[in-house]
């Protein structure tokens, strides 16, 4: 079977607390670009990594961002425009024209008609984002856990690309405040909040700059021989302690995408959820939605341990034994080979409930008759693509996560053959 390439995860170091060189490493990619990037295998270690001395560092003020999809940049809203996810100057002005114009007769505070006034216009530009308007600005939270809630609040769409890992930007506040060096990338922490928002999301914005990312505006400050940074001008050839040091300003922390349920639970607990971070009516809806669909989560399981089961023991079959396979849920004479294989690839003495076994097969086999067509030998994205899906329902019906990859490419030779 061809082998088709996905994300390097193998290159990027797990989080070591006791050594930030070998934690860190520069991807160099589209996704990441030249920010140092780490990772964590669960998001329960998170509060250990809070706990290191590199998030503690004295007189150092840091900032974060949470994002549901670990491919998703440091890109605004209004930046969306342009395919190089820069912001136009022209553009944003246009914008902030127009949305001056068309807020006339609906809010009270009449300072913000005045466009002399910068400060007026950032105002402006926070209300704007409060409700949907394109804008140059990023949300950020000086709470890491509410950070941690906006990667996790949202589970992962069914007919998107795979998405194994969720993303924490973290900034260095203060030297982006502090340092006129960064002029082109501003802070802005509005007078306003008449919603409340950003107090209990404890919120603030980066104003990024035009005609570059945010991200591209920092690395080019600290690339700079004018910088005073001893340690950067310093710094050897070595890849990793460069990492290391450009993470004290800017890095990008990978979590692995696992149990969203279990730690929205957890921050709850810690009063971080829907209902606390938006108090207004749209966050009374959304925090009763994940009620009620807990809550009905509930009664199925208790439904469940009353119906009780019965489990199958699956076990690879001998050279002598003939295979006998479960009778599929789904009349498809694709099924049932795919059933073998998800049976196959299982080891000896593991369980799968009858009616999940026959389900993740019916579902593996609506994929596959999409793509009975496709050459994947000339469509490499299609292959991923496919792929990307199979793993979404293996992962969403919990197949054992250790043979995933297993069956995943014993279906494809399945397919290939077929093509054959």
């Amino acid at each position: 079977m061809k082998q088709y390439r996905e994300y390097e995860w193998g290159r990027i170091p797990e989080w070591n607390e006791n050594s930030i060189k070998d934690s860190f490493i520069l991807m160099n990619d589209q996704i990441n670009g030249r920010i140092p990037v780490t990772k964590l295998e669960h998001w329960s270690d998170f509060t250990s990594f809070l706990e290191s001395e590199f998030c503690n560092r004295k007189r150092v003020e840091l900032v974060f961002r949470g994002h549901r999809r670990y491919d998703w940049g440091l890109t605004p809203t209004l930046a969306r425009f342009n395919e190089q996810n820069i912001i136009d100057e022209g553009l944003a002005e246009e914008q902030l024209r127009l949305f001056r114009k068309a807020i006339r007769g609906r809010i009270s505070d009449h300072s913000l008609f005045n466009s002399d006034d910068k400060r007026e216009d950032d105002e402006l530009w926070a209300i704007g984002q409060h409700y949907g308007l394109k804008t140059p600005l990023l949300d950020w939270t000086y709470s890491p856990y509410v950070a941690l809630f906006f990667a996790f609040a949202k589970a992962d769409e069914a007919e998107e690309t795979d998405n194994p890992y969720r993303a924490i930007y973290i900034l260095n506040k203060t030297a982006i405040s502090d340092d006129d060096y960064f002029s082109d990338i501003r802070v802005l922490e509005p007078r306003k909040d008449d919603h409340g928002r950003l107090v209990n999301q404890a919120g603030l914005f980066t104003f990024s700059p035009y005609g570059a990312t945010i991200e591209n505006k920092l690395i080019e400050v600290l690339g700079s021989e004018e910088y005073p940074d001893a340690e950067l001008r310093n710094a050897s050839q070595d890849e990793g302690e460069e990492s290391a040091i450009l993470a004290k300003y800017i890095c990008k922390v990978f979590i692995k995408n696992v149990q969203q349920k279990e730690c929205l639970k957890f921050l709850r607990r810690m009063n971080v959820h829907h209902a606390s971070l938006f108090p207004d009516l749209i966050g009374a809806a959304d925090y009763s939605n994940i009620l009620i669909e807990e809550w009905e989560q509930n009664r199925k399981d208790k439904q469940a341990i009353i119906l009780q089961p019965e489990p199958i023991i699956i076990a690879p079959p001998s050279i002598d034994t003939e295979i006998v396979v479960p009778k599929p849920s789904l009349e498809s004479q694709d099924v049932a080979p795919i059933l073998e294989l998800l049976i196959n690839s299982l080891q000896q003495e593991e369980t799968l409930e009858k009616d999940l076994i026959n389900r993740i097969a019916s579902e593996i086999a609506k994929i596959i008759t999409e793509y009975k067509e496709v050459d994947f030998e000339e469509r490499d994205d299609l292959a991923l693509e496919l792929q990307a899906k199979l793993r979404l329902v293996l992962r969403r019906l919990n197949y054992p996560e250790t043979h995933r990859e297993v069956v995943i490419d014993n279906i494809f030779d399945f397919v290939i053959q077929g093509e054959s």
